[in-house]
């Protein structure tokens, strides 16, 4: 069962970068069409313009979620 404290690193770490996400994710496909990116891809697979901004979004969650985890760990003391 989680602790309290972890629970709350988790959100400390998850919820930031949701938000920090979000406004990627709406600054990036503001100035780039999905549709546009699947154009120049090497993928054989054709990307809906949702599913783009649906892949854009997590792959920003999942950039700035490392980079929270990773300043979570570093604050994190040696007894932990």
């Amino acid at each position: 069962m989680a602790t309290e404290a972890s629970v709350r690193r988790w959100g400390a770490v998850l919820w930031p970068s949701f938000f920090a996400a979000g406004v990627m994710t709406a600054v990036f496909f503001a100035l780039i069409d999905p549709l546009d990116l699947n154009a120049i891809s090497a993928l054989p697979v054709q990307v809906t313009r949702e599913q783009g901004y649906t892949i854009g979004f997590f792959m920003f969650w999942v950039g700035s979620a490392s980079s929270s985890w990773f300043t979570a760990m570093l604050l994190k003391k040696r007894d932990e």
